[in-house]
């Protein structure tokens, strides 16, 4: 199977705090993933980063569709086939 997305390195903090620490993970080509956790465990940090909305800090390595990425935009990211359901009850109305 063909490597779709790959992260490598990635680290966020916002001011004091560290969201997401040396966080690497593949995910392969036609693969479906949910990402669960507690509270607070930097899921919607990494989904942000993943869909462009977030840039990860100095020193992380975004692989997308066989291209590597410095700065990943929404538009970009949608255009390589990443799509991102947001948790909201709003959608289950």
């Amino acid at each position: 199977m063909e490597t779709f997305l790959s992260l490598r390195h990635i680290n966020k903090t916002f001011h004091a705090t560290r969201a997401l620490r040396d966080v690497s993970l593949d995910f392969m080509s036609g693969e479906v993933h949910c990402l669960a956790g507690q509270n607070g465990c930097g899921k919607s940090t990494l989904i942000k980063i993943m869909s462009g909305v977030y840039r990860p800090d100095e020193g992380a390595e975004i692989t997308l569709g066989g291209k590597n990425w410095s700065k990943l935009t929404p538009a970009a990211s949608v255009a390589q086939g990443i799509q991102v359901i947001y948790q909201d009850l709003s959608l289950f109305s």
